[in-house]
This record gives structure tokens, C-alpha cells and sequence, in this order.
């Protein structure tokens, strides 16, 4: 079965915890998105730092905030929040304790944010982001902050997220990848 016979046949969608197991789903998942959502919007260069800065993170689904939408069983779209204060893997390298927010005073981090081609614009996206919202809302957070790609910025402020900065990131003080630092209120 392919994605698309997937979209054509009576969907049956399940919104659920990420797990380890997940992985290869996911990886494949991110890079179909990334290939042909976000890649065109970037250089040659900016692609692969791109890839460079979002490595899968295991934390994310060992915290058990990291959601997956399944629309007859494939993953259609990911992403998830952490109470981590990276806003993606490559801020907070290497094995360190990690650092922790706090709900009443710092903005949960979204993180991790994809959906497959064969999906976008059809609201999967969105219900993956709703529930991650709140559940960072159960979790005590009263605010949310994101690093938004050149992709994902304007469903972002058109979700009613606010752009705080443009900012240039990278690997390795290779800041080449345009980017969005925006928040809302949740």
C-alpha cells in the first residue's frame, strides 16, 4: 500500500504516543517532508546543515512528548513539545545534564515538527501541534516557543504565532539556515 491509496481509501485516523520503534518510520518520514516541503526553499548548503541540525532525538519519545498522526496505519505527520530548553537537538550537544524549564515562567518548546507530502495541508500537522500544545498546557505551561523554518513560518503566524526573530543557524558557527523564533500563548 502506498500513501496515496492510503489518502483514498475511508481514513482512519489515530493520533499517539511516539515510540522507539518508530524510528525508521520517522527518520524515512522527516526526509520525504524535509525533500519536498522544505528543500526547495533552501540552498544547496542550507539543506544539508539543515539535516546537520535535526537529528531524530530519542529524548523527545522517551519523555513521552512526541506525538505521531496515522492515517491507516502509515505516520503521516510528528512532532511533539519538551520541557527540555533546546529548541532543537543541536543547541544542547552531546551527553550534558539536560536543562529543564520551568512551566511558570518559560514557554515549552515545540519541537520536531513533520509531515509527509502525501499529507500536507490536509490539518494533520495541525492536530499534532494542537495536541502538543495541550498537553504542554496540562504539563503547567502557559506559553509555547518554536524555531520555524522558512516552510513553516507563515502557518505558524497564521495560527496566531508571533515572530520574535529572525535568526541564522547552524552547526559548527556554520549560521546558514534561515529560521523564526515565534511564540504563543496557550
Amino acid at each position: 500500500m502506498t500513501y496515496q491509496k492510503a489518502i483514498l481509501d475511508l481514513p482512519v485516523i489515530s493520533l499517539r504516543r511516539a515510540t522507539m520503534a518508530d524510528r525508521p518510520a520517522l527518520e524515512e518520514m522527516k526526509e520525504r517532508s524535509m525533500s519536498a516541503l522544505l528543500d526547495p526553499l533552501l540552498t544547496p548548503d542550507q539543506s544539508r546543515e539543515m539535516r546537520q541540525l535535526t537529528p531524530f532525538d530519542p529524548a523527545l519519545v522517551e519523555d513521552g512528548t512526541y506525538y505521531v498522526a496515522d492515517v491507516n496505519g502509515w505516520i503521516a505527520a510528528s512532532g511533539g513539545w519538551s520541557r527540555r530548553a533546546a529548541l532543537f537537538s543541536a543547541e544542547q550537544p552531546g551527553p550534558a545534564e539536560p536543562q529543564f524549564l520551568d512551566p511558570q515562567c518559560d514557554a515549552a518548546g515545540i519541537r520536531a515538527m513533520y509531515t509527509h507530502p502525501d499529507f500536507a495541508r490536509k490539518g494533520l500537522g495541525s492536530l499534532v501541534l494542537a495536541t502538543a500544545l495541550a498537553a504542554a498546557r496540562l504539563a503547567g505551561f502557559r506559553r509555547a516557543q518554536l524555531l520555524a523554518t522558512v516552510a513553516g513560518e507563515r502557518l505558524y503566524r497564521t495560527a496566531g504565532w508571533k515572530t520574535e526573530e529572525r535568526v541564522m543557524v547552524g552547526t559548527d558557527g556554520k549560521a546558514i539556515v534561515p529560521g523564526y523564533r515565534m511564540s504563543r500563548d496557550i
